[in-house]
């Protein structure tokens, strides 16, 4: 067999810094979104722990559960008819990518696919608070991904 192509690959740091890259601009692109509509930060409301929260001075744990949280913000965006988060949504979706092929350049097993019952059924029995539960979950994945932005170059584990 004739090999038609050859490629190097890319640099892990050069990976880390498209994701920090990418982070910082869905960062503004969530601000410009929220400038509208501002939700108190001590709105209490049942299941919300569902939603990742990285208020805490804890680092990131491992490049899996950035790719899960990642995942569960996606869920929670998807589903919710929020306007004006599809780009939004878009990079999440490639952020995600990348965190998976930083993952896979450390010899990362692919994740398993996660139970989302109970997310599903929180954002479906609560979907008359919509616009809360998006508004939260928009506050969550900015200090999330500034948290990611951090802490990216110590994530070395799996």
């Amino acid at each position: 067999m004739l090999q038609l192509c050859n490629s190097w690959p890319v640099p892990v740091d050069k990976v880390k810094n498209e994701a920090k890259l990418l982070a910082q601009t869905t960062i503004i692109r969530i601000e410009k979104h929220t400038d509208q509509f501002k939700v108190s930060p001590n709105v209490v409301f049942s299941g919300l722990e569902l939603i990742p929260d990285s208020s805490s001075d804890k680092a990131l744990d491992s490049l899996g559960s950035v790719e899960e949280n990642l995942g569960i913000f996606q869920e929670i965006l998807s589903s919710l008819p929020v306007d004006n988060v599809d780009q939004i949504l878009a990079d999440i979706i490639n952020l995600q990518t990348i965190i998976r092929s930083l993952a896979v350049s450390i010899s990362c097993t692919p994740l398993k696919s996660r139970n989302t019952d109970h997310l599903e059924n929180f954002l479906k029995n609560n979907s008359t608070f919509r616009f809360t539960i998006g508004n939260v979950a928009l506050d969550r994945l900015q200090k999330y991904l500034l948290k990611l932005i951090r802490n990216l170059d110590q994530l070395k584990k799996c």
